[in-house]
């Protein structure tokens, strides 16, 4: 019974293990991959968007690390979550005619470019009708399922954009300048004020005289605690991370290898010698001298000679060798007109004659379908015996190369003229790259193990990391992470890092596929806030409380002791500066950004009238108003209000908006638990 009763709690244990690690649970919610305000995100919906991202980017030619893609899709459906919440308080809608208006009607204009771009369809209206109407275009059923996918899923993103219109017609105008706003912000960049002054920097005071208490970190930081306030758990870390490249050892063979080819390319015909030697990549082109763009690959070309082989080119770990397997004088080039004729090659026949003779045309006898003044490369490998066939062609003159008619139809073309000869080359491009060998990796992963083992705490982690040869690096982790310091393929590490206790010491993950190994260490745990406790953020208040103390005893000691700018410059030991000053602008010349103080002391002070000292961001400044110009830009209303719009209304909130409408709702993401690596 003893017996029974462990088996069973072990396998309870097992099963319930499996559920929390796949995503599900036993209280249901296994296919949610976020919760939004109490909105659930399904995984499914959530693959298909992820699904169709990625097409997207095939498509585009570019390449996302696939966490980051991920969040990216993610992000993206939880700010449309949050959006339609807010969309149906207002009450706004998308009609099926409008609707169909902007999908394939006649608003469809940037719907039928997308089309056009990405999936290379004549309009919208044509991938319409493909989804709906597949035995039309014999389409199986699989791929039926998918036309019916894409389009409703360009339906979906295209309801969002007419909703989002309709929202920002509202918000943009709700949410606009009025006069006051207008004439405020016109009159803080009406007046320019030329002022003189004298500063004492910080930095001129010893740090170790003015060290803050951790009371007086603190207060700093309760003034600005709201900067800190975390959206969600935050997880601080330091991670090592060993880029996996090739010892010098590595590249001592490598160098003897590429020797090694090279002797193999002199004494062997052709390319005949890489036979054996899988790791050299070989390129075989025959091209003229004028068409080659490298600059080295030129050089070797034009000097050198035929059975001749080179290492042309050696930047980092790779190589690049060339070899001159032959020269000629030769036509490079031909512009030639080309379509495929359907039908017998009694009928192939009569259109060559009627095209010579000109009773036809080369787009009615094609219907259209005709390449018309093409210029082709003669000495390119993949032009094979049609290369003879232009050469030999009289010029002008209709003709088909082809003996028999395919089911494809037979092809016409016509030379219309061929560039003169010039020099061409038959050379062969062989690419090596110095890789890091199995030892090298070994000793890379063996050393960072030892160092873990050695160092199994985050403080000894990060005390002994440079004694160790390796770099500590701070930084953060969340649910919301898709990589540690933009490194790929690190969400394994990342989850590690949101399972840890605080002061454990991870495994190395990583491998030679990846190109990195990294180590993680879990410093501290934060929930609400970024705390004042924090290392990284305690060096930002830190230097913020000792300016602090550092402006208090530079005011204390200066104030009252002098009458003008110049007196203070003198018991400052510093010079008289000047610049000019205007309210709506946060950088003054040369003092720095974001002086509110100074600003606001500028601004309402008298003409002559030294004012001081006062506490900057980084000195204590005394200075004079010397004169002022308002002799600007005349008040209009609608440049003001556009310039307030910009910078401080609408325009300005609709940048910030899913920020702004997510606020302090709950957003509940559970993509580790789908995605494990």
């Amino acid at each position: 019974m003893l017996l029974l009763v462990i088996i069973g709690l072990a396998l309870l244990a097992f099963v319930i293990g499996d559920f929390f690690n796949s995503g599900h649970t036993l209280f249901g919610g296994g296919t949610t991959v976020a919760k939004v305000d109490g909105q659930s995100i399904d995984v499914q919906e959530f693959q298909s968007r992820l699904e169709m991202a990625n097409q997207q980017l095939q498509a585009s030619g570019q390449k996302v690390d696939g966490a980051v893609l991920q969040q990216q899709v993610l992000s993206q459906m939880i700010n449309e979550a949050l959006m339609t919440e807010e969309y149906n308080k207002l009450g706004l809608t998308v009609t099926d005619e409008e609707l169909t208006n902007a999908l394939v009607g006649p608003g469809s204009q940037y719907m039928d470019a997308f089309v056009q771009q990405q999936y290379g369809m004549e309009s919208a209206r044509q991938l319409c009708d493909i989804a709906t109407n597949p035995t039309k275009y014999n389409l199986d059923a699989a791929t039926s399922a998918q036309f019916r996918q894409l389009w409703s899923s360009l339906e979906n993103q295209m309801e969002q954009s007419l909703l989002a219109q309709k929202y920002a017609t509202l918000f943009n105008g709700a949410i606009t300048a009025n006069d006051l706003d207008a004439k405020a912000i016109y009159e803080e960049n009406a007046v320019t004020r030329q002022v003189t002054f004298a500063k004492k920097d910080y930095s001129s005071l010893a740090d170790d005289q003015f060290e803050p208490t951790d009371a007086e970190i603190e207060k700093v930081w309760n003034k600005q605690k709201e900067l800190y306030r975390l959206p969600e758990q935050q997880r601080a870390i330091n991670y090592i991370a060993v880029s996996i490249a090739p010892s010098k050892e590595d590249l001592i063979a490598a160098e003897s290898r590429v020797g090694d080819a090279k002797v193999a390319l002199l004494t062997q015909p052709s390319t005949d010698g890489l036979a054996d030697m899988n790791d050299f990549v070989v390129n075989r082109n025959r091209v003229a001298n004028s068409a080659i763009t490298d600059k080295s690959l030129k050089a070797f070309a034009d000097s050198a000679k035929t059975g001749s082989a080179e290492v042309i080119s050696h930047i980092g770990n790779e190589y690049m060798l060339a070899k001159l397997l032959d020269r000629s004088v030769e036509v490079d080039s031909a512009c030639i007109d080309f379509a495929m004729i359907s039908g017998t090659k009694a009928h192939t026949d009569s259109i060559i004659a009627a095209l010579n003779n000109g009773t036809t045309t080369l787009a009615e006898a094609a219907e259209g379908q005709a390449q018309d003044s093409i210029w082709v490369q003669l000495s390119n490998p993949q032009m094979g015996e049609m290369r003879s066939t232009i050469l030999d062609a009289q010029a002008g003159t209709w003709f088909t190369p082809d003996t028999a008619v395919v089911a494809q139809g037979a092809r016409v073309m016509r030379v219309r003229s061929r560039k003169q000869p010039v020099n061409i080359v038959d050379i062969a491009v062989v690419t090596f790259s110095a890789e890091p060998s199995n030892a090298t990796v070994n000793k890379l992963e063996a050393d960072l193990r030892d160092f873990i083992r050695e160092n199994n705490t985050a403080a000894l982690f990060s005390e002994n990391a440079a004694k160790a040869g390796y770099t500590a690096v701070p930084a953060y982790v969340s649910v919301s992470t898709p990589q540690i310091g933009r490194i790929e393929d690190t969400r394994s590490a990342i989850r590690w890092a949101l399972e840890a206790k605080k002061g454990e010491v991870s495994p190395v993950f990583g491998d030679q596929q990846t190109g990195q190994l990294i180590a993680v260490a879990l410093d501290d745990i934060y929930k609400d806030y970024l705390p004042a406790t924090d290392p990284q953020l305690r060096k930002t208040l830190s230097q913020e409380a000792m300016n602090d103390k550092k402006a208090e005893s530079l005011i204390s000691e200066y104030a009252g002791k002098a009458n003008d700018v110049a007196g203070y410059a003198q018991l400052m030991g510093s010079s008289i500066d000047s610049t000019n000053v205007t309210f709506g602008q946060p950088l003054i010349a040369h003092l720095g950004y974001n002086e509110s103080d100074i600003l606001g002391t500028v601004a309402v002070a008298q003409k002559g009238q030294t004012v001081g000292p006062l506490k900057g961001n980084s000195a204590v400044v005394v200075l004079q108003v010397i004169n002022e110009d308002s002799e600007g830009r005349p008040y209009i209303f609608t440049e003001s209000a556009s310039n307030f719009n910009r910078t401080r209304g609408n325009a300005m909130l609709g940048n910030a908006m899913p920020q702004i409408i997510q606020g302090n709702k709950k957003i509940d993401n559970r993509l580790m638990k789908f995605f494990r690596d």
